[in-house]
């Protein structure tokens, strides 16, 4: 009888645990779903905001694309914006040591470096 009551008990928590995730689960997903809109209510136009940096800034962030496409550049000395490559909002920058680098920049803030050898091959 002891083992019987014990295992009721024990088939009773289980069932109560279940009901509980079951509750939460639409809950979390409500809580995903508001995130979701807060964050993109939140986004940042970084294109928009790359235009809006003084020019030592931009030379700032097109220097560090660079770096971290893995393209030797001491400094970026200059930069402009160009036609659109690809669709996306595209600058020149000039390293000091004469190399250009075209940046497309995507909405979202992600870059993409295009060089070209600086000997022309």
């Amino acid at each position: 009888m002891r083992l019987f009551l014990i295992g009721m008990a024990t088939l009773a928590l289980a069932a109560c645990s279940g009901a509980d995730d079951n509750m939460t689960a639409p809950m979390d997903n409500a809580a995903l779903a508001t995130n979701e809109m807060d964050n993109a209510a939140n986004a940042i136009d970084h294109v928009a905001a790359i235009e809006n940096l003084s020019n030592t800034q931009q030379q700032a962030v097109f220097l560090r694309a660079i770096r971290d496409a893995n393209i030797p550049c001491r400094d970026v000395t200059t930069v402009e914006r160009i036609e659109p490559q690809g669709g996306l909002t595209t600058w020149r920058a000039q390293c000091d040591q004469g190399d250009a680098h075209l940046i497309a920049v995507q909405p979202d803030g992600n870059a993409q470096v295009m060089s070209r050898n600086p000997d022309g091959l």
